[in-house]
C-alpha cells in the first residue's frame, strides 16, 4: 500500500480518537482558581513534573504605597516546551483587576487564565489601605503540551511577601544641588577650615571658639565667642550678608578678596547687576555662582584655577565659560583647582592638575573648564574638593572620588582610571560630604558618619590615628576605606564640616561635636582628639541655614529659617516659593523677567522665559526692541540682524533681499533681477508666499496694480497659540481677507468693505503648523495694513508688540526685470532700459540684445527691433536708423542686412529703390552696382536684356554693325577662326569646310586629299593606295611586299608572317599552304614558305611557325599538318617526338595520347607489359607499396587488425570496443556488456572492475557508478540505486556502505539520490535519515533552507499560516492591534481607551490626557472636540464644558481648560484686550472707548495712538502742533514748511527754494525764507546785488551795477558821456538807410510768407501722397497806415549789443542804458523783464 495513503488513514483514526475524548480531558482550559499554592499538579489537573519556575514582575521593590495601582506581569520558565499554559494568582491584601489578554479575574477575587493560548499574562493590583500590613502573593503556573491529557504537562508554584513602604526619609542635602562645604546652597552656616569652627546663627551672629589652654571658660580655650553681624553664610574670608552682598576681608596679596585692588583688606565684591548665590573659598582664590547661574572667580591664578583662559591673578571677578546654555548648580574651590556641577549633572573642573583632579585622564593643567570623565554614567548632585582630590555624590547616593590617592599616587604620575568608588556598608548611601585638606567625611542615609583619607590627628573620629613616628602612639594606616565615626550613642549627624586636620558635626540633639587636631578650640588643650568631643555650645538650635528641623515641622531642612513651610531655608515659604527645594532660588519670574532672588525685566536685545535665572541675548538673526519680553523676534523677511543682542532689525540694503525669517544677512539680487527699497510684492501661491514672523505686529503691504492678483503670507504658529488678523486699507480700497491651514484648507474669511478680521478661534486649526494669510483685492488697489495678533490660547497673552510696524513686502523678494529692461549685475535696485539699437524681449534678462543686422531701434527700453523697410537696409548691429539703397543698388525685402548691388546686366540710376533695370538687348552692363548701360560695339552683339556683356561674334560667325542683337554664320566652304570678326575665309587646298558657321577649315585627314580651294569635302585614297599625311593634295600606290585592301588609308600593310605579296598596288597578301610556314614579314615571293619538320606539324594555311607534337603524341614524317595519338598501353613523354614507348611491368595505361604510364597503386599489382589496367589484392590482405608486379606482394592482416574490402593499401586496427584474435580477417568482434576494449589493436576484451559497469556491447571503457549508486561486482553490466533516506554524492562507489544517511535539515525521498535535499523555507527537519521535512507551525517561520528548527515570530507580530518560509510572513500587528507574546498566530485589538498608531507593537497606548478612544481596534486617539475635555489617560469618552464655557482648541484634558465666554465670540473674556477693537490694546490706546468699526493702521492712525486721524485725532503725528496749524501733520519731527515743497524747514536745506542753501544765505546776510530779499524782481540766486533793489547785474564786474554804470561792459570806467553828440551822425545815417530800405523790406516780407523751405520738403524720407499744386492766395493791397506802424515797431525793437551775454538757454541777455533787461530768444523773438510784476514779457 502507498505510504502516503497509510499516513492519511492513520491521521483519520487519530482525529476520531480526539473527537471521542470526553470534555473533562480539557477541563480548566478556561481557568481554575484555588490552586495558586498547588499548581493543580500532582495529578489533580496535570500530571507531569514540578519543573516550572513562576515569575511575577512589577511588584514594588521597596514596599507598596497604599492605594497605588501596580501592573503585574505573570510568566514562567522551564517546563514543557510550547506556547500553551495557565495560571492562578491570589493576593492576601489588595484587589486584582483589569486582567489582560488571555486572563480573567474570578468572582472570588483570584486571577486565572481565560484560555490556554498563552504563557504570559498581565493583571493590575491595587495596594490596600495604609496600615493593612504585609501582603503575600501566591502564584501557580502550568505549562501544557496541548494534547488534552494530563501527562506531558508541567507546573510550579511560588509566593512573595511585600510590606507597606515606610514614610519618606528626611530630605537629603543632594535634593538641593550644591557643595556640602562653604556654599550658600547648603552648609555655609557651619564651617571648619583650620582652628576654630565657625557657625552662623539665625540672627546673623557669628560664633567662633577661643584657642589656648585652660579649657571651657572665657579665658581658656574652647569658649564660644559671639560676634554680632548680618551674615547669612560664610566661606573662608568672605561672607554673604542679609542684603545679599558679598563682603570679603583679610589678606589680599593675590586679589583673593575680589575688591578690584591688591592692597585693600576689606570691602564688597562688585558683580554688577547680579548677586552671588553661592560662594566657595579655595587656597588664595574664591569662586561664586551668581544669580544667573554663571560662575565668577578671582584671586590667585598661577595654574588656571580661575578658569578664565589665562594664568594672570585677578583682583576682580572674571567670568568662567562653562559652555553654551550651561550654568552651575554647585561650586567647590580646592587647593589650586575648582570644580562645578552643571545644570546637566556633569562635573567640570579647571586649574592645577598635579594629581589628576581635573578628571580628564591627564595631569596637564587647564585654565579653562574640562569635563570630568568619572565613568559612572550618572548625574552628580554634590561636590567637594579635598586637597588635590575631588569627591562627588551621584544621583543614587553613591560616592566616587578622583585625584590624589584615588586615581594618581604621585605628582604628575600615571592616571589609573576615571574614578574610585567609596564602598560604604551594604545598602548605605551618602546624603552629605565634606573635605578640605586630606580627609573626607560623609553623612549616610541612616544618620551615621563615615570618614576616610589621612588620619594623622584622629580626624576620622573612630579612636585611631596614623603616623610614621613611632613615639606618636599612632599605629593606624591612612586609606580610602570609610570607617565609622564614634558619635554619641543614639545620635545622628545632621551637618558636618571637615577641616584641615579636624572634623566637626552638629548632631540631631543640636549639640556640636569636634575631633582631631586643635589649638585648644575644642577642649582647651592642644591634644589631638581621636573621638568626637562635645563642644561648649548650647545654641545649636539657633544655628541658621543648617540641616536641622528648627521649626518642628518634621522635616530636616537645609538652611532652615525657622519658618513654617520654608523647607529649603531661603526665607520664602510654600506656596509662595516656586522652588521649595532650592535654597538659592525663590523667584519664578514671569515671562519677560528673570532672576533667582529678585525679578528684573529682560533688557532690550534680550529675552527671558518664565522662571529664567538670567535673560538671554537675542541671537544673530533675531532682535527685541523693548525690555521685559519673553522672546526675541525673528528678523522679518526683507530684513536681517547681523549681531547678537540686537534691538532693531535692518532693512535689506538696496539691491539685496531676504525671503526667510531670522537671517543674519541679505542675499544679493540675481543678475536679471532687482530689489527696490520702495517696492515689493508677496507671492500668490504657497510656494511663493512671503514669510512673516511668529509675533504680533502691524504688517504693511500693498496691492500695487490690477495685475497684483493677491498677496499670500505664511506664519509658523507655535504650539498652543492662535492668531487673529485684521485688515484695513488707508487708500480706501476694498480688500478681502482669508486664512488657510497648512494644507490650504480655508479656515476663516472676511469680506467686509472697510475692516476685515479673521481668527483661528473656533476652527480646526492645529498649532505648530503653517498658517497662510491671503489678501485679495475686491475693489481698488493701494496700501493695506495687516494687524496680526498672535496669542496664547490658554490665557490670551499676546506674543510680540501689535504696534510694531513692518513693511512686510519690502526686501523680501527679488523681481525680474520687465521686458525692455535688463540687469547684468547682482545686487541692483533697478533695471536698465535697453538703449537705442538694442532690445530686451523677455523678463529677467541679464543683458540687452543688439538689434541684429536688418533691424534697428531708435527708441529706448524696447522689447523688439524694427525691420528695415523695402528700399532700405541695416548692415550693422545695434543700429538706431536704416540706410536707403544707393544708386546702382536696391533692397527688395524687409529686414535687409545689406543693400544688393545691381547684378551685372542690370543698373539703377536712382536711390532707395527696390529693384534694378535690365540692360536692353544690344546693350550690356559689365559690372555690379552700375547706374547706366553700354551699347554693344561692332563685332559683338547681345540678343537678350539684362546682360553683363556683349557677345563676341563666335568663331564661324561675324557681326557688321553696332547695337546688333545677333550674329551671322559663315557659309559652307568658308570659315572664321576668331571671335568678334566681320568677315569669313575660303578653305585652302588640302582642306575643306563642310558646314555653315565654321570656326576653322579642316585639313584632309590621312587617307584623303583635296587639290582645290573653297571645297566642302576631301577625296578618299583608293584601295592599293594611301595618303600618309593630313592636308594632302594627292595619293600614293603600295609597294610589293605590302598591300592595302581599303580606301581612305593613310599607309600600306606589310605582308604578315605566313604570307607574301609579289606585286605593287596590291589590295591583299597570299597565304602559305598547310604543312608549310613563313616566319618572316614583308615577303614578296612564294619561296619564303618552308615545310614542317618530323615531330612537328602546321595545321593551317598562312602559318608563321611549325608546332612540335605535344607529350602523348608523335609524327614520324615532314610537311605534315597534324601529329598521331600514342596508343593505350603506350606513352610519349616528350615534345616533338617522332615515335611512342611501351608501358613496363608494375605499370599500366588505360588511355590513348598519354605522356606516361601509371604505377600499380597500393593494394594492387601489374604482372604483364603494355597493360591497360591493374589487379586488386583480395579482402583480408593488403599491399602498402606502389608499382607491385606480382600477387605475392598482397600481405594477410595481423591479429587485432582487419581489411574489409579488396585493394587495401594497409590493414586497419580493431577500434576501441572491438578485438580480433585471428590473422587475415575482414572484420573485428565487439566487446560484450560488462566488458570493454580500451584501445585499438586489441586481440581480447577486458571485464569492468568494482565500482564500474557497462550496459552496452562495443564499449571502450566502463562507467563509474553514478552519484546515488554503487557497483559491488566485476564485469557488471548495471549499477545499484542507494535507497531512500540515503544519498551518495560520490562517483565510482563499490559498496552499499557508500550510501550516506541524510543530515538534519535535509531529506531524501527517492532511490538513487546523489545529494540530500535541503528542507525548503517554511519547513525544517531536526533528525537525520528522513524522507521528508516538517512544515513550520502557525506563529512560526523558517526563513532559510536546510533548517533544523523553526523560529518563533517575535512579539508584536503574528502568523496565522503554517509552513511559512520568511520572517516577512510574521505580520506586524495592524494599527489598532498588538501582539504581546512571541509565536502568536493571532493579533489582539486594542481595547477602548487605548490605541496603537504603529504597526508591530507589543501593547497598546493609553489615550493621552485630552484624548479618548471609544471603540476597540483603533489606530489613533481622538482629541476632545471643542468645548469638551477628557481627563486622565485611557479615556473612552469626553465630558462637556459647563454652559457658556469654551475650550480654545481640541484636546483639552481638564475642566481647567474650559474658559468662560460670556459674549459667545469664542474669544474668552480674559483674552479680550481691545475694548474698541481698533487694533490698539487698551493700555496704549489714547481713545480706548473711541470710534468703532475701524482698525488702526498707518493710513488711518498715523501715530498709532488709537484715535482715528480723520475724526478723533487733532494731532495726527503727535508732535504737539494741532493738524490745522501743522504744515506736515503726518511728520512728528516737522510742522513748518516755508516754501511748501513738502520738506519741513528742519530737513529742508533751502527754506525759500531759491537755489541758495540756508547756509549760503546766512553768509550773504540775505533772508533764507525770502526768494528776493531786496524785492527788485530778481531772485537772490541771480541778483548780483541781492540787497539793492536798484541793481541786480554787474556785467563788467567792476562793482557798479549795470543800471548805474554808464559803461556796463567796460570795467575801467562807469561815468555817463554825451551819447547824442557822439553818436548823432551815426544815428541819422542809420535812419536814412532804414527809410530807403523800406521797399525792399516789404518785398522780402511778402516773399518770405510764400516760401516753402528745403527743410519742409525733406521732413519725411518716405513717399507721401501727392499734394494739390500750390496756388498762391491773391496778394492783399498794402495799407499805408498799417505799414508805417509795422515799420515803426521794427525800428523801435532793440537789438542785442556786442556785450550781450548768452545764457545756458541760448538767450542773449543785456541791460540798456535805461536799466531795462532784454533777452533775445534763439528764434529771434524778444522778451523784457517787467520789474513790477517780476515776469518776462514778449515784445512781439
Amino acid at each position: 500500500m502507498d505510504n502516503g495513503y497509510s499516513r492519511k488513514i492513520a491521521l483519520l483514526i487519530l482525529l476520531l480518537l480526539v473527537f471521542a475524548v470526553p470534555q473533562e480531558a480539557f477541563a480548566y482550559s478556561s481557568g481554575k482558581t484555588g490552586s495558586s499554592s498547588t499548581g493543580c499538579g500532582g495529578g489533580s489537573c496535570h500530571g507531569g513534573a514540578n519543573t516550572v519556575t513562576p515569575s511575577l514582575a512589577g511588584q514594588p521593590s521597596s514596599g507598596y504605597t497604599p492605594g497605588t495601582v501596580y501592573s503585574l506581569t505573570i510568566g514562567g520558565s522551564g517546563g514543557t516546551s510550547g506556547t500553551k499554559g495557565g495560571f492562578n494568582l491570589d493576593a492576601t491584601q489588595g484587589t486584582l483587576s483589569n486582567a489582560g489578554t488571555n486572563a480573567q479575574v474570578a468572582t472570588n477575587g483570584e486571577a486565572t487564565h481565560s484560555n490556554f493560548n498563552s504563557r504570559s499574562w498581565t493583571i493590575d493590583w491595587t495596594a490596600p489601605s495604609s496600615g493593612s500590613g504585609d501582603t503575600t502573593f501566591n502564584l501557580a503556573v502550568n505549562f501544557v503540551d496541548g494534547t488534552g491529557t494530563t501527562s506531558g504537562d508541567s507546573w510550579g508554584t511560588a509566593s512573595w511577601t511585600i510590606s507597606e513602604a515606610t514614610s519618606s526619609p528626611p530630605s537629603s542635602p543632594y535634593n538641593q544641588p550644591g557643595s556640602q562645604r562653604n556654599s550658600v546652597f547648603s552648609h555655609s552656616a557651619f564651617e571648619l577650615n583650620s582652628g576654630s569652627p565657625t557657625l552662623v546663627l539665625d540672627n546673623g551672629t557669628l560664633v567662633t571658639f577661643t584657642s589656648g589652654t585652660g579649657g571651657g571658660n572665657s579665658t581658656g580655650g574652647g569658649a564660644p565667642v559671639y560676634t554680632n553681624d548680618d551674615v547669612i553664610s560664610v566661606a573662608g574670608s568672605c561672607a554673604l550678608l542679609d542684603n545679599y552682598s558679598l563682603r570679603c576681608t583679610g589678606p589680599n596679596n593675590y586679589g583673593q578678596l575680589g575688591l578690584g585692588s591688591f592692597s585693600l583688606s576689606n570691602g564688597t565684591v562688585d558683580f554688577g547687576t547680579r548677586m552671588s548665590a553661592a560662594i566657595s573659598d579655595g587656597n588664595n582664590h574664591n569662586c561664586a555662582i551668581l544669580t544667573d547661574g554663571s560662575v565668577n572667580c578671582w584671586g590667585r591664578n598661577n595654574v588656571g584655577q580661575l578658569g578664565d583662559g589665562s594664568n594672570a591673578n585677578r583682583n576682580s571677578p572674571v567670568s568662567v565659560d562653562l559652555g553654551v546654555n550651561t550654568t552651575a548648580v554647585a561650586i567647590s574651590a580646592g587647593v589650586d583647582s575648582t570644580c562645578a556641577i552643571t545644570n546637566t549633572g556633569a562635573v567640570k573642573c579647571w586649574g592645577g592638575n598635579f594629581y589628576g583632579v581635573l578628571g580628564d585622564g591627564t595631569t596637564t593643567h587647564s585654565n579653562e573648564p574640562v569635563e570630568v570623565n568619572h565613568s559612572t554614567g550618572m548625574r552628580a548632585v554634590a561636590i567637594a574638593t579635598p586637597g588635590y582630590g575631588a569627591c562627588a555624590i551621584f544621583e543614587n547616593g553613591s560616592v566616587y572620588c578622583w585625584g590624589q590617592s584615588y586615581t594618581v599616587t604621585s605628582m604628575f604620575g600615571a592616571v589609573t582610571n576615571g574614578s574610585v568608588h567609596i564602598d560604604f556598608a551594604a545598602g548605605r548611601t551618602a546624603v552629605a560630604i565634606d573635605g578640605t585638606s586630606d580627609h573626607m567625611c560623609a553623612i549616610l542615609d541612616n544618620g551615621s558618619m563615615n570618614c576616610w583619607g589621612v588620619n594623622t590627628y584622629g580626624q576620622w573620629g573612630d579612636g585611631s590615628c596614623s603616623s610614621v613616628i613611632p613615639s606618636s602612639g599612632c599605629n593606624g594606616v591612612n586609606g580610602n576605606a570609610p570607617v565609622h565615626v564614634n558619635l554619641s550613642a543614639g545620635s545622628s549627624a545632621i551637618a558636618i564640616s571637615a577641616g584641615a586636620g579636624a572634623t566637626c558635626a552638629i548632631l540631631n540633639d543640636y549639640s556640636l561635636q569636634c575631633w582631631g587636631q586643635q589649638s585648644g578650640e575644642f577642649d582647651g588643650t592642644t591634644d589631638s582628639l581621636l573621638n568626637p568631643h562635645t563642644m561648649n555650645f548650647a545654641l545649636g538650635s539657633e544655628v541658621a541655614y543648617s540641616d536641622q528641623d528648627m521649626d518642628g515641622d518634621g522635616t530636616v531642612n537645609a538652611l532652615d529659617t525657622h519658618m513654617a513651610g520654608d523647607d529649603d531655608g531661603d526665607g520664602v515659604a510654600v506656596p509662595d516659593d516656586p522652588y521649595p527645594s532650592n535654597p538659592s532660588r525663590w523667584m519664578n519670574c514671569n515671562p519677560g523677567s528673570w532672576g533667582r532672588i529678585a525679578c528684573s525685566p529682560a533688557e532690550a536685545g534680550h529675552y527671558a522665559e518664565s522662571g529664567d535665572l538670567y535673560h538671554t541675548s537675542c541671537s544673530v538673526g533675531s532682535y527685541q526692541p523693548e525690555a521685559g519680553y519673553p522672546l526675541c523676534y525673528d528678523a522679518s523677511a526683507g530684513n536681517f540682524v547681523s549681531v547678537g543682542q540686537a534691538i532693531t532689525q535692518s532693512l535689506c540694503p538696496t539691491g539685496t533681499y531676504q525671503p526667510d525669517l531670522g537671517q543674519s544677512s541679505c542675499v544679493n539680487s540675481s543678475a536679471g533681477n532687482y530689489t527696490s527699497p520702495s517696492f515689493g510684492d508677496a507671492g500668490s501661491y504657497s510656494s511663493s508666499a512671503f514669510n512673516i514672523s511668529a509675533m504680533s505686529a502691524e504688517y504693511n503691504g500693498s496691492i500695487h496694480s490690477s495685475g497684483d492678483a493677491q498677496d499670500l503670507y505664511m506664519m509658523v504658529v507655535p504650539k498652543d497659540h492662535g492668531v487673529t488678523v485684521g485688515l484695513t486699507s488707508p487708500s480706501g480700497a476694498d480688500f478681502d481677507l482669508a486664512i488657510y491651514d497648512e494644507a490650504l484648507n480655508l479656515l476663516n474669511s472676511s469680506y467686509s468693505t472697510s475692516y476685515d478680521e479673521t481668527s483661528t478661534n473656533n476652527t480646526n486649526f492645529s498649532a505648530e503648523t503653517n498658517l497662510y494669510i491671503l489678501v485679495s483685492p475686491w475693489n481698488g488697489t493701494g496700501q493695506y495694513t495687516l494687524q496680526v495678533w498672535l496669542f496664547d490660547i490658554a490665557d490670551g497673552t499676546l506674543v510680540g508688540n501689535p504696534t510694531m510696524s513692518i513693511d512686510v513686502e519690502i526686501g523680501a523678494g527679488q523681481y525680474q526685470c520687465s521686458p525692455g529692461t535688463y540687469q547684468p549685475d547682482t545686487g541692483q535696485s533697478s533695471c536698465t532700459g535697453a538703449s537705442p539699437g538694442h532690445y530686451v524681449s523677455g523678463s529677467g534678462s541679464t543683458t540687452q540684445t543688439p538689434c541684429s543686422p536688418g533691424s534697428f531701434q531708435s527708441g529706448t527700453a524696447q522689447t523688439s527691433c524694427l525691420l528695415a523697410t523695402l528700399g532700405n537696409f541695416v548692415n550693422i548691429y545695434a543700429a538706431i536708423d536704416q540706410t536707403p539703397a544707393s544708386p546702382g543698388h536696391y533692397v527688395n525685402t524687409t529686414g535687409a542686412t545689406e543693400e544688393a548691388a545691381c547684378t551685372i546686366g542690370t543698373y539703377q540710376p536712382n536711390i532707395g529703390q527696390t529693384s534694378c533695370l535690365d540692360a536692353d538687348a544690344g546693350y550690356y552692363v559689365p559690372s555690379i552696382g552700375s547706374d547706366f548701360q553700354t551699347a554693344c560695339s561692332p563685332g559683338t552683339y547681345q540678343p537678350s536684356t539684362g546682360q553683363s556683356s556683349c557677345i563676341d561674334a563666335s568663331a564661324g560667325y561675324y557681326v557688321l554693325y553696332y547695337n546688333s542683337t545677333n550674329q551671322t554664320a559663315c557659309p559652307i566652304g568658308t570659315y572664321q577662326p576668331s571671335t568678334g570678326q566681320s568677315f569669313c575665309l575660303d578653305a585652302s587646298p588640302g582642306h575643306y569646310v563642310n558646314s555653315v558657321a565654321s570656326a576653322s577649315q579642316t585639313p584632309c585627314d590621312i587617307g584623303s586629299y583635296q587639290p582645290l580651294y573653297g571645297q566642302d569635302r576631301c577625296d578618299s585614297a583608293d584601295p592599293g593606295y594611301y595618303v600618309p599625311t593630313t592636308g594632302s593634295t594627292n595619293q600614293t600606290a603600295c609597294d610589293p611586299g605590302t598591300f592595302q585592301p581599303n580606301s581612305g588609308s593613310s599607309s600600306c600593310i606589310e605582308s604578315p608572317a605566313g604570307y607574301y605579296v609579289s606585286t605593287s598596288a596590291a589590295t591583299s597578301p597570299t597565304p602559305c599552304w598547310p604543312g608549310t610556314y613563313n616566319p618572316l614579314m614583308g615577303s614578296s615571293s612564294a619561296d619564303a614558305c618552308q615545310q614542317a619538320d618530323p615531330g612537328n606539324s602546321v595545321p593551317m594555311a598562312g602559318s608563321s611557325y611549325q608546332t612540335p607534337c605535344t607529350p602523348g603524341h608523335y609524327q614520324p614524317s615532314s610537311g605534315q599538318s597534324s601529329c598521331l595519338d600514342a596508343d593505350a598501353g603506350y606513352f610519349v613523354a616528350v615534345h616533338g617526338a617522332n615515335s611512342q614507348t611501351t608501358c613496363g611491368l608494375g605499370t599500366f595505361n588505360p588511355d590513348t595520347a598519354q605522356p606516361s604510364c601509371t604505377d600499380a597503386s597500393p593494394g594492387h599489382y601489374v604482372d604483364t607489359p603494355a597493360s591497360t589496367s591493374q589487379i586488386a589484392c583480395t579482402p583480408g590482405t593488403y599491399n602498402p607499396s606502389t608499382g607491385s608486379s606480382s600477387a605475392s606482394d598482397c600481405l594477410p592482416t595481423d591479429a587485432g587488425n582487419y581489411v574489409p574490402m579488396a585493394g587495401a593499401a594497409e590493414q586497419i586496427p580493431c577500434a576501441a570496443g572491438s578485438y580480433q584474435p585471428s590473422f587475415g580477417q575482414a572484420s573485428c568482434i565487439l566487446s560484450d556488456p560488462g566488458h570493454y576494449v580500451p584501445a585499438t589493436n586489441y586481440q581480447n576484451q577486458l571485464k569492468c572492475l568494482l565500482g564500474t559497469f557497462q550496459p552496452y556491447s562495443g564499449a571502450s571503457s566502463c562507467s563509474d557508478a553514478e552519484p546515488g549508486h554503487y557497483v559491488d561486482s566485476n564485469g557488471s553490466a548495471s549499477q545499484t540505486d542507494c535507497p531512500p533516506t540515503t544519498y551518495n554524492p560520490a562517483t565510482g562507489s563499490d559498496d552499499r556502505d557508500d550510501c550516506i544517511d541524510v543530515e538534519p535539515g535535509h531529506y531524501s525521498d527517492e532511490w538513487g539520490t546523489a545529494e540530500h535535499l535541503e528542507c525548503a523555507p517554511g519547513t525544517y527537519q531536526p533528525n537525520s535519515g528522513q524522507m521528508s521535512c516538517i512544515g513550520a507551525d502557525s506563529g512560526h517561520f523558517v526563513s532559510s533552507s536546510g533548517a533544523i528548527s523553526q523560529s518563533a515570530c517575535p512579539a508584536g507580530t503574528y502568523n496565522p499560516s503554517e509552513a511559512s518560509g520568511s520572517a516577512a510572513d510574521c505580520i506586524p500587528a495592524d494599527l489598532g492591534h498588538y501582539v504581546g507574546n512571541q509565536a502568536s498566530s493571532t493579533q489582539t485589538p486594542c481595547s477602548p481607551g487605548t490605541y496603537q498608531d504603529s504597526p508591530g507593537q507589543l501593547s497598546c497606548i493609553d489615550a493621552a490626557p485630552g484624548h479618548y478612544v471609544s471603540v476597540v481596534g483603533l489606530d489613533h486617539q481622538t482629541p476632545a472636540p471643542l468645548d469638551t475635555y477628557a481627563t486622565g489617560t485611557a479615556s473612552t469618552s469626553t465630558e462637556g464644558c459647563p454652559e457658556n464655557y469654551i475650550t480654545l482648541q481640541e484636546g483639552a484634558d481638564s475642566q481647567d481648560d474650559c474658559f468662560i465666554d460670556s459674549d459667545g465670540d469664542r474669544i474668552h473674556d480674559t483674552a479680550d484686550s481691545d475694548d474698541d477693537n481698533d487694533g490698539v490694546v487698551d493700555g496704549t490706546d489714547m481713545c480706548p472707548l473711541g470710534m468703532m468699526g475701524w482698525s488702526s493702521s498707518p493710513g488711518s492712525d498715523n501715530d498709532a495712538d488709537g484715535c482715528k486721524d480723520t475724526e478723533e485725532d487733532a494731532d495726527d503725528d503727535n508732535d504737539g502742533f494741532p493738524d490745522d496749524g501743522d504744515a506736515l501733520p503726518l511728520n512728528p519731527a516737522e510742522h513748518l514748511d516755508n516754501d511748501g515743497d513738502g520738506l519741513g524747514d528742519i530737513e529742508d536745506p533751502d527754506d525759500d527754494n531759491d537755489g541758495l542753501t540756508d547756509t549760503d544765505e546766512a553768509i550773504a546776510d540775505t533772508d533764507p525764507k525770502d526768494t528776493d530779499t531786496d524785492d527788485d524782481g530778481f531772485g537772490d540766486a541771480v541778483d548780483a546785488f541781492p540787497k539793492d533793489p536798484t541793481e541786480w547785474a554787474d556785467t563788467d564786474g567792476d562793482g557798479y551795477g549795470d543800471n548805474g554804470d554808464a559803461f556796463p561792459s567796460d570795467a575801467s570806467k562807469h561815468l555817463e558821456e554825451d551819447l547824442f553828440g557822439k553818436y548823432g551822425f551815426v544815428i541819422a545815417i542809420l535812419g536814412s538807410i532804414l527809410v530807403f530800405g523800406l521797399g525792399g523790406w516789404m518785398v522780402m516780407r511778402r516773399k518770405e510768407e510764400a516760401t516753402v523751405t528745403e527743410a519742409a520738403e525733406h521732413t519725411h524720407s518716405v513717399e507721401t501722397p501727392t499734394q494739390p499744386a500750390y496756388e498762391p492766395e491773391p496778394e492783399p493791397e498794402i495799407n499805408a497806415g498799417q505799414f508805417l506802424e509795422e515799420l515803426e515797431a521794427d525800428l523801435s525793437r532793440p537789438t542785442p549789443p556786442p556785450h550781450a551775454k548768452m545764457n545756458e538757454q541760448g538767450q542773449l541777455v543785456w541791460v540798456d542804458d535805461a536799466g531795462t533787461v532784454y533777452a533775445q530768444n534763439p528764434d529771434g523773438s524778444m522778451v523784457t523783464f517787467n520789474v513790477s510784476t517780476g515776469l518776462w514779457e514778449s515784445l512781439e
